[in-house]
């Protein structure tokens, strides 16, 4: 597959990757899990992540199976390869600009036509996304804040991308 037709996995950061977990919820997870809460900072400002550094295997994973190309589609927009790749695992990514409300009418636009699946908590942009992209192959798959990215979501990413025509 070229580098030019290669499918985009699109990650959101805040949900997806940092999900809104209790402090109850977060020390089980971290305690049994290997959870990991940490502070960074971005443009000045303190930012709590808790996150778990198994995401980043899962995805790259996915993307050495399917031959996928993995970026990033978040209001971290830059922030996230310096902020939250090295606690999870993965290199630098390429950033789609997704500034806060316009997310969908600047991410879809920077795919340049290839399929895409966006793995994000925000309904309303994956709806406007899937609007947006009309019929360029998408698939728009919601992570619900309160869990998380989880193996279920990475598996109907991973069907999607078998089903695209080669």
């Amino acid at each position: 597959m070229s580098e030019h037709s290669r499918a985009w996995v699109l990650l959101d950061v805040d949900g997806p990757l940092n999900p809104s977990f209790s402090s109850r919820q977060r020390s089980r997870l971290s305690y049994h899990h290997g959870w990991r809460n940490k502070k960074v900072w971005a443009d000045g400002q303190e930012y709590r992540l808790f996150v778990n550094p198994e995401h980043g295997a899962w995805l790259r994973r996915l993307a050495a199976d399917s031959g996928a190309e993995l970026a990033w589609a978040s209001t971290w927009e830059e922030h996230a390869n310096r902020c939250v790749a090295p606690l999870i695992g993965l290199p630098p990514l390429p950033v789609a600009p997704a500034p806060v409300g316009a997310k969908a009418r600047s991410v879809v636009p920077w795919t340049g036509g290839r399929p895409f699946a966006w793995l994000d908590d925000d309904e309303d942009e994956l709806a406007a996304a899937s609007r947006l992209a009309a019929d360029q192959p998408h698939l728009c798959v919601r992570v619900d804040e309160r869990t998380g990215l989880t193996q279920d979501h990475l598996a109907q990413v991973s069907d999607w991308l078998k089903a695209l025509p080669a």
